[in-house]
Order: structure tokens, then C-alpha cells, then sequence
């Protein structure tokens, strides 16, 4: 519960960035600013198919999104989203906080692969945290308002059609797969009149534990996984006794 609570809260801090640096650098192109900037703070790839913002109806959106996997996992991506929809109050484009009135996060592929001493997930985060909490501004100097320093209001935010790829060395290779329930939440960053990325992301943690997401606690999904874990671990443990037995036999004991 506490792990699934994480990386939903994960994915909102990398999607607050993301948009708040596109929304920053709307002028000088969405799509450019996200592939440039984005790697400064998650410290991987990140990929932007293509993303339109009319400054003017203040609806937009960004598509394709894909945040690579830090380096030592085995699987390409931590997360690829099929869209972020957005629509903001034109008329606080100018101002501080900028008020995103609809953010929607469509169809998110969201992979949780176990490393050998932590997951690709704890890595993106640390490096996320590193990243927001350095006082050390980005190569560019003109940089320093990009993501963190741009306050947002989120009025609704909505989360569905997700996916949870999760990949183990002891699945070979395969992951198993685990429906996101669909997520919706209000009055973010209300209260503080604007909140940073993190702090999005700390409020949304706060109200989806709060909610307790009992969709969440599917026990049959949960178990699927744990089940799949378990059969893979005696077929890891048949074939360990097998080659013990072949090697008794060879050296003839």
C-alpha cells in the first residue's frame, strides 16, 4: 500500500515539473524545454512526442511523455504516458501561481523494477529530490523559474487508465501487470495559495492515503503478484537442487 502510495506520488512530482517547465517556457517551445530540462531533475532520458498550449483558450496538451530508467535497470522506461491534458485560467498565466483549472493524466505505463539494492523507482526519486533540493541552479542561467520555482494550483486532477508493469529477476524477464484505479482529487495547492512540485506531490500523497484507496487493496491483484513471485522462486529453487544433484553425481559423491 505505502510502496503503491509512492510511486503515484512519484509520477505527479515528475508530471508537476514537466508541465510547470513547459508552461515556463511556453514561447520557446513546449516540447524542446521538456526534452532539455526534464533530464536536469529526473538525471535520465526523457522524451516528449509532441505537446501544443494555446496561451489564448488556455486548453493544451502533452503527448507521449516517456521519463527513461536511471542507469543499472534492465527495463527502458520508468514511465510513458499516453497523455497529460491540461487547461489552465488564462489569467494567471502571467502570475504566481499559475492555476491549472483540469490536469488529466491519461493511459500511464508505470514500470517498478527491484534492482539488486533498490528499485528504479527509489532511484528516480532520489535523483528527482537531489535534483529540487540543490541550490545549485541549471547549466542555463536563465533556467532558475523552470519547475520548482513556478507555483501551481491544480483544481481537479485526474489519473486513469493506468498500468503497474512490476519486473523481478526472478520473473526471467517477465513483468506482472497491475491496474492503476482511477484517481481523483481537488483543491490542490488551494490552500497555500500555490505549492511547488514537491509540495503537489506531498499534498496528493496526503489525500490518496487519506481516501485510504480501497481500490487499491484489490487483494486478488496483490496476490496475483505475490503468487507469481512465490511459483517462480520453486522453479528457481527446483533447478538450483537439480544442478546440486548433477554435480553430487559428477564428482561422484
Amino acid at each position: 500500500m505505502k510502496t503503491l502510495l509512492k510511486i503515484i506520488a512519484l509520477l505527479v512530482l515528475v508530471v508537476a515539473i514537466l508541465v510547470g517547465v513547459g508552461i515556463y517556457f511556453l514561447d520557446s517551445g513546449i516540447k524542446t524545454a521538456v526534452e532539455t530540462f526534464g533530464p536536469q531533475y529526473t538525471r535520465t532520458d526523457v522524451s516528449l512526442g509532441g505537446a501544443k498550449l494555446s496561451p489564448w483558450s488556455g486548453e493544451g496538451s502533452l503527448r507521449n511523455l516517456v521519463v527513461a530508467n536511471p542507469d543499472g535497470f534492465k527495463t527502458p522506461n520508468a514511465f510513458s504516458l499516453g497523455e497529460i491534458a491540461i487547461t489552465l485560467d488564462t489569467d494567471s498565466l502571467t502570475a504566481d501561481p499559475i492555476v491549472v483549472t483540469s490536469l488529466r493524466i491519461l493511459a500511464p505505463e508505470i514500470t517498478y523494477e527491484q534492482g539488486k539494492s533498490s528499485t528504479n523507482l527509489q532511484q528516480l526519486q532520489k535523483n528527482v529530490e537531489q535534483s529540487v533540493g540543490s541550490t545549485a541552479a541549471p547549466s542555463d542561467a536563465d533556467t532558475d523559474t523552470s519547475g520548482t520555482g513556478t507555483k501551481l494550483i491544480i483544481k481537479e486532477l485526474l489519473i486513469s487508465g493506468g498500468k503497474i508493469h512490476y519486473s523481478n529477476p526472478l520473473l526471467g524477464g517477465k513483468t506482472v501487470d497491475v491496474a492503476l484505479p482511477e484517481i481523483k482529487l481537488s483543491g490542490i495547492g488551494e490552500k497555500s495559495n500555490g505549492a511547488t512540485g514537491a509540495e503537489v506531490a506531498e499534498q496528493i500523497l496526503a489525500a490518496i492515503n487519506k481516501d485510504a484507496m480501497s481500490a487499491v487493496l484489490d487483494a486478488g491483484a496483490l496476490k496475483a503478484v505475490g503468487q507469481q513471485v512465490e511459483q517462480r522462486l520453486k522453479d528457481e529453487k527446483g533447478k538450483l537442487e537439480e544442478s546440486l544433484g548433477g554435480l553430487k553425481g559428477l564428482l561422484g559423491k
